[in-house]
């Protein structure tokens, strides 16, 4: 079992016995999340293969995931699904966990996570992996591009586990205490102080940014302030370069799918520009689809 201080989900402080923040605990957040998911199961499930630059909730997903694939922390995750999917593309079924290895850290917890979401099979006696023929990762269209932390295929395959997981964790929150290796914290690394004490440690960046756009959502929220999203990082551990990434990444400075918002109409404080966020049109419509299959349902 793993306590600490901060929301297992963005990694706002909260009271030591707790498990999630305010702003995560909302149930809108949890009841926009899973039509979110249902949305895309069910594109899913009338492809062949995925394009994420041709379906709005693909490329949603993409770019969520971009965020991730970026992210240090999550290097080695990323590696791990690129080669899944790469080498799946050619028919290549079976791994070896050794062959999956990228640096130092233990990826069983993460390999666990994409066995429980049913993207791979994982033996633990044997210590192999195993792709099943109905694997979302055998849907994905693989591009092989220079730069891998902008691969759209990889981030779309990191950003569907990390939402799938983000919705169990905010399910499991209700029940009990969240043991390591369920939910999200499949995504974090852990450590051991001397005195015993585990810390898990998170890609903040990365789940602040999630947690923050997936809210804005929940709550119809589709343009916010510059201002208004460094508030929220801040108070989540993420400053400096970190929180300027987030901004160039929302502002699709880098190369993505899609981009999730467009950078639009400064404002002035003074003499210091101000930049205000809007949601991509496309995104806009995803987002009615998602509302109006909440109140159907």
């Amino acid at each position: 079992m793993v306590k600490g201080n901060r929301c297992m989900v963005c990694g706002e402080p909260i009271e030591e016995t707790g498990q999630l923040c305010t702003w995560c605990q909302d149930p809108r957040l949890e009841e926009t999340l899973k039509n979110l998911i249902d949305e895309t199961d069910s594109q899913l499930q009338q492809v062949s293969r995925i394009d994420v630059k041709a379906n709005p909730a693909f490329s949603l997903i993409a770019d969520l995931g971009i965020l991730g694939i970026r992210h240090p922390l999550l290097a080695s995750h990323s590696k791990i699904i690129a080669k899944l999917i790469v080498e799946g593309g050619k028919g290549t079924r079976k791994f070896k966990m050794r062959d999956l290895q990228y640096g130092q850290i233990d990826i069983r917890p993460f390999i666990m996570m994409l066995h429980d979401l049913g993207f791979v099979m994982y033996d633990d006696t044997k210590e192999e992996v195993e792709i099943p023929e109905q694997s979302v990762l055998l849907k994905i269209e693989h591009e092989l591009e220079v730069e891998p932390r902008r691969n759209p295929a990889s981030a779309f395959a990191l950003g569907y586990a990390t939402l799938e997981s983000i919705l169990k964790t905010l399910e499991l929150a209700k029940q009990r205490i969240i043991n390591y290796g369920e939910g999200i914290t499949c995504l974090y690394r852990v450590s051991k102080s001397k005195e015993g004490k585990v810390k898990m440690i998170m890609p903040k960046s990365y789940m602040a940014t999630l947690s923050f756009v997936l809210g804005c959502w929940a709550r119809g929220i589709t343009e916010f302030s510059e201002l208004d999203i460094r508030k929220f990082m801040i108070s989540r551990g993420v400053s400096g370069k970190e929180f300027t990434e987030v901004l160039a990444t929302l502002s699709c400075a880098f190369a993505t799918a899609h981009g999730l918002y467009e950078r639009v109409s400064a404002e002035h404080l003074g003499r210091i520009v101000i930049y205000r966020f809007k949601l991509a049109d496309e995104y806009v419509r995803l987002y009615e689809r998602v509302r109006t299959r909440r109140r159907t349902l």
